[in-house]
């Protein structure tokens, strides 16, 4: 992981330096690292200020502080340094920009989806806190783009930045389903490689074992896996990284699990092509739960990249994971239906 020269650069529009200069100097106490411009007249000194900008927003600064306001939209310079923010944070396919309103102007190119902390509702110290609980993300070496070491676990438990609990059972949950990738998109393509087992009869009583075996994932996920109980024995203070982590590979399990159930329902071949009919829909039981297993997982992603900032602003947080172990009506009647044909 790249190491910068400055932790942070704030980026703002002249008219507003005096709502952003309490911040840089209460960051300087926090020991963070700033490039402030009035701080570096000896070393801009003589320099060509438009390429000095761009290579030290490009390559020497970890993050920048974008103060949003009228003012910053129509200042030229502060344009410059906008643009370069921007191409830099498109380069890196993470935050780099760490947006703070002044107002609500909109910034051309800053998305309505990015989060942001505003400055007419969180104190100059709140603000500065935050910028501290992302560095520590960072110090922590672990981002949920990143593989969960043993190394990562220990640093981000050690620095606990605000929400190190969530982003450490999303980074395990994330990198878990993307080794499964390739299965879920093979099972709603009703796709398996064949396993060897041959059903010669009806398959009637093989669709009967599956049911049990499915409703028993059902249940222990249900009962164990999932309860509030497990929930606040792992994120509840002190927070155990051990269980987190426990907690999202159970997540993957899970999803795995039901996976391979319906994996195996394709992955058989039937001498009926009823029973095959009828085996078929039955591994469709899976749809709606890995689904809303893998929808989860992707909004607990976009949370995460914008977690600091909303533990920072007050907003309630709390882990919670869908369980819709639910047949779609019509597709229940047409197993039925199968089933009946079966009987016959």
């Amino acid at each position: 992981m790249a190491e910068y020269e400055f932790d942070v650069a704030p980026s703002f529009a002249e008219q507003d330096r005096t709502q952003v200069e309490p911040i840089v100097r209460r960051l300087e106490e926090l020991g963070v690292k700033v490039y402030y411009d009035e701080d570096q007249v000896v070393a801009r000194w003589g320099l060509d200020l438009v390429e000095h900008i761009v290579e030290t927003l490009t390559h020497k600064v970890r993050y920048v502080l974008m103060f949003a306001s009228r003012h910053y939209v129509g200042h030229k310079w502060a344009q410059h340094e906008r643009r370069t923010a921007q191409a830099r944070a498109l380069e890196l396919q993470n935050e780099y920009v760490l947006p703070i309103k002044l107002d609500d102007t909109e910034v051309p190119g800053l998305l309505s989806t990015i989060g942001f902390l505003d400055l007419r509702k969180h104190t100059v110290d709140v603000i500065a806190q935050a910028v501290v609980e992302k560095l520590a993300q960072h110090r922590a070496a672990f981002t949920t783009r990143a593989p969960i070491t043993p190394q990562a676990v220990a640093a981000l438990a050690q620095e606990k930045p605000h929400g190190w609990e969530y982003l450490l059972y999303v980074g395990v949950v994330l990198q878990g389903l993307k080794k499964l990738e390739g299965k879920y998109r093979e099972h709603f393509l009703r796709y398996a490689p064949r396993n060897g087992t041959v059903e010669h009869g009806s398959g009637f009583g093989l669709i009967q074992d599956r049911n049990v075996l499915l409703n028993e994932i059902v249940k222990v996920a249900v009962e164990t896996v999932f309860t509030e109980e497990t929930q606040e024995a792992a994120f509840g203070p002190p927070g155990d990284p051990d269980r987190i982590v426990h907690l999202g590979e159970l997540f993957v399990r899970t999803f795995d699990e039901i996976l391979e159930w319906a994996r195996d329902i394709h992955g058989t071949s039937y001498a009926d092509d009823q029973a095959r009919e009828a085996a078929r829909l039955q591994a469709r039981f899976a749809d709606q739960q890995l689904r809303a297993m893998h929808e989860v997982a992707q909004n607990l992603n976009k949370i995460a990249d914008t977690l600091v900032e909303r533990r920072t602003a007050g907003e309630p947080f709390t882990m919670t994971v869908p369980l819709v172990f639910e047949v779609d009506p019509a597709l229940e009647r047409q197993f039925r239906e199968a089933l009946h044909r079966l009987s016959r």
